[in-house]
C-alpha cells in the first residue's frame, strides 16, 4: 500500500426525486462518509401494480433489477482504449483523462446495452471543487463531503477534482483510485440506462429503514460490480497488472462501511464489495453483478 493514500471514489446517485448517498473508504485514507439522504417518493401508478394483480416481469417494478437483460447480455468487449500513463494532477488534464475512459466504457458497453434492449446515451462528465461554483453548472450544488456522484438527470458523472491530485498523496494509488471511481459512477449510469435505478427508486416505496438500506447496498454494489466489469476486460490497456492490480485488490478489499465514520450500512461490508468486484474482474461479464437476488448476507 502506498505511503500516503486518500479515499476511492465515493458514490452518490441522485435520480429522480431521490438522493442515494453513502460511501466507500479504505483504512490507507481514512474520509469523511457522505450522510444517507433517502426520501420516500410518493406512491407511483405506474410503479406498483393493481392490488389483484399477481406479480409478473411485466407489472411488479421489483422483477426489473432481478431479471434484467444486461444479465444475459455477454461478456464486455475489449476496445481501443488509449489512456495517458503518466498521472495527471491538473482539473483540466483530469477531465481529459475522464472523458478518454469514459469514451472506452461507452464503446465497451454499448452492444451489451443494445442487446438488453436499450439506447445506451454517452454521459457528461464535470469536475467540481466541493463548496463552489462550476464554469458549466453541470455539478451544482453537490453533497458535500463527496469525491463524485451521478446526476440522473442530464448523465452527468461529476468529481471533486482535487480529491485526484492531492500533491501529499501517490500519484499512482491516485490514479487506479480515479480509474475505480469513474468505473462505478459509469456503472451507476449502466443502471440508469436499462431502467434498473428507475425501478429501485419505486419498488419499495413506503418500505422500512432496513428495506431501503438494504436496496441501496444493492444498488451501490452493483456499481461496483459493473465497473469492475469493465476493469477486468481492460486490465492492460489500463494497467492493472502486477504491482498496480495488487493495488487495486488491496483497494477494492477494504472499501466498506466499516470505514464510514457515521455507521451508515449503504454501500456494503468490504468483504461484499471485495466479493462483487473480484468475482467482476474476472469475468469480466454483467452476468457477476445480479446483486438483487442475491441472498442478504451477500449484501450486508
Amino acid at each position: 500500500m502506498p505511503g500516503t493514500a486518500k479515499s476511492a471514489g465515493l458514490a452518490i446517485v441522485a435520480v429522480l426525486a431521490a438522493v442515494v448517498a453513502g460511501a466507500a473508504t479504505h483504512p490507507a485514507a481514512p474520509a469523511v462518509a457522505e450522510p444517507i439522504v433517502t426520501p420516500t417518493p410518493a406512491p407511483s401508478a405506474k410503479a406498483r401494480p393493481a392490488p389483484s394483480a399477481a406479480p409478473s416481469i411485466s407489472n411488479d417494478p421489483r422483477f426489473v433489477p432481478i431479471k434484467n437483460r444486461l444479465y444475459t447480455a455477454g461478456r464486455v468487449p475489449t476496445v481501443t482504449c488509449k489512456l495517458p500513463n503518466k498521472p495527471v494532477r491538473t482539473r483540466a488534464g483530469l477531465l481529459s483523462y475522464a472523458n478518454l475512459m469514459v469514451a472506452c466504457m461507452q464503446r465497451a458497453w454499448t452492444p451489451l446495452v443494445a442487446r438488453a434492449g436499450f439506447y445506451l446515451p454517452t454521459p457528461r462528465i464535470d469536475a467540481y471543487v466541493e463548496g463552489k461554483t462550476t464554469g458549466t453548472r453541470l455539478c451544482d450544488d453537490p453533497p458535500k463531503h463527496t469525491d463524485a456522484f451521478y446526476r440522473s438527470s442530464g448523465n452527468v458523472i461529476c468529481f471533486e477534482w482535487q480529491e485526484y491530485a492531492d500533491p501529499d498523496s501517490d500519484p499512482v494509488w491516485d490514479q487506479i483510485d480515479f480509474q475505480e471511481m469513474l468505473a462505478h459512477e459509469y456503472g451507476h449510469h449502466l443502471q440508469d440506462t436499462v431502467d434498473i435505478l428507475r425501478t429501485y427508486v419505486f419498488a419499495h416505496a413506503g418500505g422500512s429503514e432496513a428495506v431501503l438500506l438494504e436496496d441501496e447496498r444493492r444498488l451501490e454494489l452493483q456499481a461496483s460490480c459493473l465497473g469492475a466489469a469493465f476493469l477486468g476486460a481492460h486490465k492492460r490497456s489500463l494497467r492493472l497488472t502486477g504491482g498496480r492490480l495488487d493495488l487495486w485488490e488491496d483497494m477494492v478489499k477494504h472499501t466498506g462501511d466499516e470505514y464510514n465514520p457515521d455507521k451508515i450500512r449503504d454501500h456494503g461490508a468490504r468483504k461484499n464489495h471485495a466479493y462483487w468486484s473480484l468475482r467482476a474482474f474476472t469475468s469480466a461479464n454483467p452476468s457477476s453483478c445480479n446483486t438483487f437476488s442475491a441472498p442478504a448476507k451477500r449484501v450486508s
